[in-house]
């Protein structure tokens, strides 16, 4: 991911989950929006120390940016917050890309005006 389309600051992650526009929630992740005046997406990935290590929370960030990367929603205008939580260890690359593919299908949903 470019750096333009990361949050990077503290005050960015907190505007996002201050809003309280929540995509879904499992054991794997927690994923938060919120809109911005960007014509791309800008996303912001928190893992805790709950999850391992510095090597294991690493690679747990690595897989979600390509998991971003695979799924199409860096074209939306919003700001998304990531946060992976201990069971993100427990399902293959594959289980927790469908996961997030989903959450952001639901996305593109409510731009149309449907319901999740």
């Amino acid at each position: 991911m470019k750096k333009a389309c990361r949050l990077l600051k503290s005050a960015d992650f907190k505007a996002v989950l201050d809003q309280r526009h929540c995509l879904g929630k499992n054991e794997s992740v927690s994923v938060f929006y919120a809109p911005n005046t960007l014509k791309h997406a800008r996303i912001g990935i928190s893992v805790s120390t709950k999850v391992g290590n510095a090597v294991v929370r690493g690679r747990v960030r690595r897989q979600l940016r390509a998991q971003i990367n695979l799924c199409e929603v860096l074209s939306h205008a919003i700001d998304v917050v990531i946060i992976a939580h201990s069971g993100y260890l427990n399902r293959s690359f594959e289980e927790n890309t469908k996961i997030l593919n989903n959450m952001f299908t639901r996305f593109s949903n409510l731009n149309k005006g449907e319901k999740a």
